[in-house]
């Protein structure tokens, strides 16, 4: 017996409604003028059209499945996530930037890392609503797998995905009954390993982060940041979103994302692709679709059935607002470049099909709310 509708059309329609959005502005990124004039439909662009039909499929499959059922045990969702990560350092192909962190499988590409957040969400909310007496041993062995998928993430290596990790622990911890201090704990260790941590960054990794500060490291020296150096980036987004004004140039008419002053404007970069072509009222419009989407999220985590729901709902709400925060904080800077896609929104495969699958899991834990039982 149900009380009330199973499918939650808001939260469908919100995540549609941005994946939309993203064509849009991905087309827009991708598009260059012809000579006779007329559009350039980039392979970039009919992939990210192919990812979300995909996406949709398996969301539609996947919600039907009743992720509410704890299982026995959270190997079920660690072993996949390391085998993926360990098969992308051994067979996973090389980026022009040094980083290795997709798997080829010819006409699609998979990026483990995006899974693994996934994976660390379901793992952290396993634990976390385990009987009160083990929350606290399962706190430190939550805190072990996390390093362990940390570990093979930062060898990618792949800093922005890599904090995305340490967000979703330290936030679904804070809803745990574990002691604070022990949260604050592992926050000074992850301080103080970041000092030697730095030193084994690559240049192009310490330059994105120093930038920030209107610094960069050039020839080995440290200098302040330069527009034809490492601030090149930051400055042409931050131009392209002012230039927006209000209302924004028009669709197609950003010179700056036409004349390709914006590096990857079609992924890092996409907001300041937003603010040119769409102005204020167009980011406004996003980050309220998010905003919206955010708060839908909360609330099925208030009429969830379980404590494993829950916080499963707590680290889909961290996954969401951290990247929309990262995304569009370095396009203004508000946050230093680390390379984290904006959700729904951005290109990519990967990114676009493992926010689907958190849709179609709180599509499940809406639909055993609705239902009249509980859990034993």
């Amino acid at each position: 017996m149900r009380r009330g509708p199973s499918f939650d059309w808001w939260l469908f329609l919100l995540g549609l409604t941005l994946s939309i959005s993203g064509l849009v502005y991905i087309y827009s990124a991708t598009w260059v003028a012809q000579d006779p004039p007329g559009p350039y439909y980039d392979k970039l662009f009919q992939y990210q059209v192919l990812s979300l039909i995909a996406a949709l499929g398996v969301f539609f499959i996947a919600r039907r499945i009743n992720w509410g059922l704890k299982p026995d045990t959270w190997l079920w969702f660690y072993v996949p996530v390391m085998i993926l990560l360990v098969l992308v350092l051994t067979i996973g192909y090389t980026s022009g930037s040094g980083s290795t962190r997709w798997i080829d499988l010819g006409p699609i590409n998979i990026q483990p890392s995006e899974f693994a957040k996934l994976g660390l969400t379901m793992i952290l909310a396993w634990l976390y609503s385990a009987e009160a007496a083990r929350i606290r041993k399962n706190f430190w062995l939550g805190l072990a797998i996390m390093i362990s998928m940390l570990a093979l993430v930062v060898i990618q290596p792949d800093l922005g995905t890599s904090m995305v990790f340490i967000v979703i622990f330290l936030v679904m911890s804070l809803f745990a009954a574990v002691p604070r201090r022990w949260l604050l704990l592992v926050m000074l260790g992850f301080v103080l390993l970041s000092v030697p941590a730095w030193f084994v960054l690559r240049d192009y990794q310490k330059n994105r982060l120093l930038v920030f500060l209107g610094y960069e490291i050039q020839d080995g020296q440290l200098q302040k940041a330069s527009m034809q150096g490492a601030a090149y980036q930051i400055v042409q987004s931050e131009n392209a979103v002012g230039s927006g004004g209000l209302v924004g140039q028009g669709f197609l008419r950003g010179t700056q994302t036409h004349s390709g002053f914006i590096p990857v404007a079609h992924s890092d970069f996409i907001f300041a692709v937003v603010g040119e072509e769409f102005g204020f009222i167009g980011c406004i419009w996003l980050l309220l679709l998010y905003f919206l989407l955010l708060a839908r999220i909360l609330a099925l985590s208030r009429d969830a059935l379980s404590l494993y729901e829950r916080y499963i709902c707590y680290g889909t709400s961290a996954v969401l607002f951290f990247h929309v925060f990262i995304a569009v904080g370095i396009t203004i800077r508000l946050a230093p470049i680390t390379g984290l896609p904006l959700p729904f929104v951005s290109h990519g495969g990967s990114a676009l099909m493992t926010m689907w699958l958190y849709l179609a899991i709180l599509q499940s834990i809406h639909a055993n709310s609705r239902r009249d039982f509980r859990y034993g």
